[in-house]
This record gives structure tokens, C-alpha cells and sequence, in this order.
């Protein structure tokens, strides 16, 4: 379980996922939705007492943005999101 609050887990709209043995990928939230609700489709042991509780796979992936940053997939295989923000960085003009 993530350190940040429910209102700042909400809030962002990028995401960075880190999965094993691949390069850490920036999303934005409705990527990262696409990817879990596909994760879900792919792997429904995932869906737990918890999260079975919701009507309908759009509602399960919400769930699981709002109160987690990770899941197992199999047994040593952790995925995890979390939320960054992404700055512009200022451009210096060279005079």
C-alpha cells in the first residue's frame, strides 16, 4: 500500500508502471486505466472479495486506483503504479 492520501491518488493524472524486467512507463490515467481493466480481463484471480463487490470492471479498476499502488500477478511478479507529476521544464533562451 502506498504512503499518499486517497485525495492525492485521485488527483493525479499521470501514473508511472513498473513492471519486472521492463522499463518503468509514464501513462496518463486513462492509459493506466486501459492497461488494468485488460489486466483484470487477462488474469481474474486478481479480483478479489473487495473488488468483486463492484458492478462492473470500470468501477474494479477505479477501486483499485483509489486504495492500492500494486498487484501480484503471480507469485514473485508485482506490478505497481504510482502517481507522478509531470512538469514543463522552463526554456532558458540563450541571449
Amino acid at each position: 500500500m502506498s504512503d499518499y492520501e486517497p485525495e492525492q491518488l485521485r488527483a493525479a493524472n499521470h501514473y508511472v508502471l513498473l513492471m519486472p524486467g521492463l522499463p518503468e512507463q509514464f501513462l496518463s490515467l486513462e492509459e493506466l486505466k486501459e492497461f488494468l481493466e485488460q489486466l483484470l480481463e487477462e488474469h481474474p484471480h486478481l479480483i478479489d472479495a473487495d473488488l468483486a463487490r463492484y458492478p462492473n470492471r470500470q468501477a474494479q479498476v477505479q477501486r483499485l486506483i483509489d486504495t492500492t499502488c500494486e498487484v501480484e500477478v503471480t507469485p514473485g511478479e508485482i506490478l505497481q503504479w504510482h502517481p507522478v507529476r509531470l512538469n514543463k521544464r522552463a526554456v532558458n533562451p540563450r541571449h
